[in-house]
């Protein structure tokens, strides 16, 4: 957690109720779950909160205690609250109000095929700043030091589904698609122990 002692506000960081890669029996999505939750120091009481994933089922868990720093945004002063992710995303958020510096934008992203599982129509995309690494998986990202490895590359993943951050998981078939591949469970973004700011 982090807190500004000055203003008398937490900032909690909340990851998956349970299960980071099935929620079937935990459908809709799941508020507060993979959330920066603001609370009053003092009392507890919730301030506002943001939720960075809509029934998540990926482990973008937020795996940093969140940034306040003041900083200079168009030449004026901001109290902000910035949180580094998995997914290769920093949200920025004014600390008092909960607003995001940058408008986010919900964006449709694709249901998987998976008995029982509930998918959320759309996810939270940030459009400022730009992800910071990779933020998927595609045929692009294989290595190509030699034509023969190249080949190699592209028929081990020829049985796996590749695509864009929110991709979800699939059910495994011997034939393809074995599963979803990922870079890392972080996709290439903000791993535990987290960022700082200096």
């Amino acid at each position: 957690i982090s807190v500004d002692e000055e203003l008398g506000l937490v900032y909690l960081p909340v990851e998956t109720p349970s299960s980071d890669f099935y929620g079937g029996h935990r459908p809709g999505n799941n508020l507060f779950a993979e959330s920066l939750v603001c609370v009053d120091l003092k009392t507890g009481k919730r301030k506002w909160h943001f939720q960075f994933v809509h029934h998540p089922i990926w482990n973008f868990d937020m795996s940093s205690a969140p940034i306040v720093a003041d900083v200079t945004i168009d030449g004026k002063p901001r109290k902000v609250v910035a949180v580094p992710s998995k997914q290769s995303w920093l949200y920025v958020f004014d600390r008092v109000t909960g607003e995001p510096i940058w408008p986010i934008e919900e964006k449709a992203v694709p249901a998987g095929n998976v008995p029982g599982e509930w998918y959320a129509p759309t996810q939270p995309f940030p459009p400022r700043p730009p992800a910071y690494a990779r933020n998927g998986t595609f045929v692009e990202d294989l290595i190509d030091f030699t034509p023969e490895m190249r080949a190699e590359a592209l028929k081990i993943v020829s049985k796996y589904k590749l695509g864009p951050v929110y991709t979800p998981p699939v059910v495994s078939k011997a034939e393809g698609p074995l599963a979803t591949l990922t870079i890392a469970t972080a996709s290439g973004g903000t791993n535990w122990p987290g960022g700082s700011y200096d």
